[in-house]
């Protein structure tokens, strides 16, 4: 897949393949406090086998990323996809399943680099995201995104009615934030830059 890994100033975005599901990675899926705004909590995955079913069940243009984090290493996911290629936009979603680096930047880190790859090498429009997680939308809006007008939305999650966020960011929208840009820029770049 072209274009990745991708990296940032602190992260580094890697596809996700069977090999990274874990047992840490199943206890995060298991994890009450780390699905508490998502629909996992409904869905459980228990084991393996499970989380192998899910990624094989993806689309073509559905893509799972591991977040990489230098010491602790694979701290969460996140996905986008499917891409809709007539209207070029795609949705994405992110888990946060290592506590230690809640509220550390990691999340905002990692959506930014997957917006940046989704725009710029991608070509695509617009991304779209849906989350009952005030800090998600939080961090989202911090990046530029909108909040989507509309009526409210409720979404049943542990048995409970919680408030639905639409969020959307364009192409047009998008700005670089050089705190998630890499401290150096990538040999090949540096290269040609010192050609010049």
């Amino acid at each position: 897949m072209g274009g990745l890994p991708l990296t940032g100033r602190r992260v580094v975005l890697r596809p996700f393949d069977a090999d990274r599901i874990t047992p840490r990675y199943i206890a995060w899926l298991n994890d009450p406090e780390v699905n508490r705004y998502s629909r996992r909590l409904d869905l459980p995955v228990t084991d393996e086998a499970a989380a192998r079913r899910y990624l094989g069940s993806l689309a073509p243009e559905e893509v799972v990323l591991a977040i990489h984090v230098d010491g602790p290493g694979h701290v969460g996911n996140v996905k986008y996809g499917p891409i809709d290629r007539a209207r070029r936009r795609a949705d994405i979603a992110i888990m946060i399943g290592d506590r230690a680096v809640w509220g550390r930047g990691v999340g905002a880190e990692a959506t930014y680099l997957v917006s940046r790859y989704l725009f710029v090498e991608r070509g695509l429009a617009r991304i779209d995201a849906g989350s009952c997680n005030p800090a998600f939308v939080r961090m989202v809006v911090k990046l530029g995104w909108r909040v989507e007008a509309g009526p409210p939305e409720r979404v049943r999650i542990g048995g409970e009615l919680l408030p639905y966020t639409r969020l959307a960011q364009t192409d047009s929208e998008f700005r670089r934030r050089p705190a998630f840009e890499p401290a150096c820029p990538p040999p090949a770049q540096a290269f040609h830059r010192a050609a010049q």
